[in-house]
């Protein structure tokens, strides 16, 4: 009686369509686990982890004029420091024996011109070298220059596909910090309006506070490094200064 009473009520619950009319009967006879009872599987995460900066593909290559460019800047540089501190001791050397008064004001300006060239000069190479390698106002690649990736970009690298036919995203309307997302150096760049960033074709880098690319140098100038530009140009003038005071001294 018990089995024939169970067997109806699965048939009526299978009729009403109601839940599981034979699984209701194992679950009565013990031989089926509740579902309640039953382990869950586990859910998949809805976003795939981000791309590693070490997985990042290379920077692009430095452009022909990133290593020869420099080689114009170093020789006037190079030229100019030698031949104007050549000048200034030469003359300071000539009059020095030559005189016959041992005068210790001409002897004081014959050394000041000779300590002021040699200072000049070795501004104008140390301002050289900051240009050269200073790396001034580029955006390098980091946790918060890289990320949030643009959607787009992330799904062309999971799928090995090429990014060079493709346009900077821009960045979310009235960011201060993520203005374009540079799909060659894979970075954020600021605004235009609130910090001149620019990629140089010829560097192949995402700058800050761009102002030109200086073909003498090979480099672009940018505000990082505007004060030693002005400065090198400022002590190649200071140094025919100091040249010309030294041959009228003598």
């Amino acid at each position: 009686p018990a089995c024939g009473l169970l067997l109806a009520t699965s048939s009526r619950r299978l009729a009403a369509g109601g839940p599981g009319g034979w699984q209701a009967s194992c679950w009565a006879a013990g031989t089926l686990a509740s579902p309640m009872a039953m382990p869950r599987p586990l859910r998949r995460r809805r976003e795939a982890p981000e791309i590693p900066l070490d997985q990042f593909p290379p920077l692009p290559r430095r452009g022909p004029g990133f290593w020869s460019e420099p080689m114009l800047g170093l020789c006037i540089v190079g030229v100019l420091c030698a031949m104007l501190v050549a000048v200034t001791q030469g003359m300071a050397a000539g009059s020095e024996a030559a005189s016959t008064s041992t005068s210790e004001e001409g002897s004081s300006l014959r050394k000041a011109t000779v300590t002021l060239i040699w200072v000049e000069a070795i501004t104008a190479a140390l301002c050289t070298a900051y240009l050269l390698v200073g790396n001034a106002g580029v955006i390098s690649r980091s946790r918060s220059t890289c990320y949030p990736m643009p959607a787009e970009v992330e799904e062309r690298l999971r799928e090995n596909r090429t990014l060079s036919d493709m346009k900077n995203p821009p960045g979310p309307q009235g960011s201060r910090t993520l203005g374009s997302y540079c799909v060659r150096c894979l970075v954020w760049r600021p605004p235009k309006e609130d910090d001149k960033a620019h990629h140089c074709n010829v560097c192949q880098r995402c700058v800050r506070g761009f102002d030109h690319h200086c073909g003498v140098f090979g480099r672009c100038i940018v505000r990082g490094n505007m004060p030693c530009f002005i400065t090198l140009i400022a002590m190649m003038f200071a140094g025919m200064a100091t040249a010309m005071v030294a041959a009228t001294a003598s």
